[in-house]
């Protein structure tokens, strides 16, 4: 044999011994993201914007009109439309992992259509959907814009409308490469309108989306964090002081709600409970901020973050015995004060145990701290042989979060039984939710498209266990952890 038939030979001796292992989910989250870019997009009314549409009618792919029932768990005056009526509104926040999704589509596909539909999204929305008074945007738990009617659309009815994040927004640096000005103007009324009011010096909890609106008591420690956030890669992009100055005032007041001997934040102004997550929501926050800001700043926000990890993994969680993390505690003496966190049972104001497990994973995956990692490992060993009870309303998020809990917990011990149960997970979502049909549903028991319950971050999930059943390196994705 010839040297040359030799090489071809050993060759093909190699690809049988390696066969590529089969996936069968980026067919399904293709198809979602094609389906979203051809009949998912704003054409609707005298100005259409390509906004990405945050309720649909699976089988119409038209809005849903209908004022279709919240799954459980769902306000009424978080979604897109007004209460009881149409959802035709489009959501950048609901929808903020599905736009982090098509970026990773583009670098996998090499197909630019869907990076090119993200980036009009947010630039249209960034230059056209603002507040002229206050630069806020009609988005996050009670905004968003109406495709119909071409304006801002208040869930709660509230004919002012109020200004409140749903989740972090991680896209910013791609906001200020393709708005910088409309960005910097949101960061800054982000400020000037929520929390500073130069004539009291109050905390203001929320912004009228059209006007001023001091209300103070309802300053949460996740919203602290994603405030920081925001203001550090603002500050990162145009070195304004102003940024540094909003950061400081308020890393300072919730250093201060932490008390001297739990170490303990409280809930909110005048409460005398704790929420663990909301505090370990901001921890995540900080930390990431300190990379983005000079010392002395970045020093007082990792050391934040660093006081909350001691606090957070000293809990008595005992996950092995109870599944769930512990939701509520006095701030004064450290004791429990309500149940454990759902395996399923997902709501608002809420958390799943694998959506704060995936907060535990965000934060290892910033620390290395092994208390971590032993959170994030039994709150795996509980999805092992856990499934949602066939009555159930169950969530697509509670799902994508139980996948890639799974695959986190996999990546750090080896353990093969967690990689199985992501797959199986995965086939599981793909069956109840898809259904067949292009998009995925809001829930068991809701037959809708309506992203409030996470369709982004199961398609995000699956695009995750795609990834890892390829062992594809060479495309990451985005880390499953912005829902806190």
């Amino acid at each position: 044999m010839t040297a040359a038939g030799l090489g071809l030979a050993l060759q093909a001796a190699e690809v049988s011994k390696a066969p590529v292992p089969k996936s069968p989910f980026i067919a399904v989250v293709y198809r979602y993201a094609d389906t979203m870019l051809e009949r998912g997009r704003d054409t609707y009314g005298a100005q259409p914007t390509a906004l990405l549409l945050s309720a649909l009618d699976r089988t119409t792919l038209a809005p849903a009109t209908n004022g279709p029932p919240a799954p459980a768990g769902v306000r009424e005056e978080d979604r897109v439309g007004p209460r009881g009526g149409a959802l035709t509104g489009a959501n950048p926040q609901h929808d903020e992992n599905l736009l982090r999704l098509l970026y990773t589509l583009s670098e996998l596909s090499g197909k630019a259509k869907y990076r090119e539909a993200a980036d009009a999204e947010l630039k249209w929305f960034l230059g056209h959907a603002a507040s002229s008074n206050t630069h806020l945007l009609p988005w996050g738990e009670h905004l968003a814009w109406d495709v119909i009617q071409d304006r801002p659309i208040a869930a709660n009815g509230d004919p002012v409308g109020t200004h409140e994040f749903f989740r972090p927004w991680l896209l910013w640096d791609r906001c200020f490469e393709l708005a910088p000005e409309a960005s910097r103007r949101f960061a800054l009324g982000l400020w000037e309108h929520q929390i500073a009011d130069h004539n009291s010096g109050a905390f203001n909890r929320h912004a009228g989306f059209w006007k001023h609106e001091a209300i103070d008591g309802m300053d949460f420690p996740r919203h602290a964090g994603f405030f920081i956030r925001t203001w550090a890669v603002a500050y990162s992009h145009t070195k304004d002081p102003t940024f540094l100055t909003a950061i400081e005032v308020l890393l300072g007041r919730f250093e201060k709600k932490r008390h001297p001997e739990t170490g303990l934040i409280e809930l909110r102004s005048g409460q005398s409970l704790c929420a663990p997550a909301l505090s370990l929501s901001l921890a995540i926050d900080c930390d990431a901020a300190a990379g983005r800001v000079p010392e002395p700043l970045a020093g007082r926000l990792r050391a934040s973050a660093d006081r909350e990890d001691e606090v957070f993994c000293a809990l008595t969680h005992n996950l092995q015995a109870r599944g769930g993390f512990l939701t509520s505690l006095d701030k004064a003496t450290g004791k429990p004060a309500d149940a454990r966190t759902p395996l399923w049972d997902a709501r608002y104001g809420g958390c799943t145990t694998a959506q704060m497990a995936m907060m535990c994973v965000a934060r290892y995956d910033q620390t290395g701290m092994v208390g971590y990692r032993g959170l994030i490992t039994n709150a795996a060993n509980a999805y092992l042989n856990s499934a949602p009870d066939q009555a159930a309303d169950a969530w697509p998020a509670t799902f994508g979060h139980a996948i890639s809990l799974e695959l986190a917990a996999w990546r750090h011990t080896a353990r093969r039984e967690f990689f199985t149960r992501a797959r199986e997970l995965g086939d599981l979502a793909v069956q109840r939710f898809w259904q067949n049909g292009p998009l995925p549903s809001a829930s068991f028991q809701r037959s809708h498209y309506e992203t409030i319950t996470g369709a982004d971050t199961l398609a995000l999930a699956l695009t995750e266990l795609h990834l890892q059943i390829l062992h594809i390196t060479a495309v990451r994705c985005p880390s499953n952890t912005i829902d806190r």
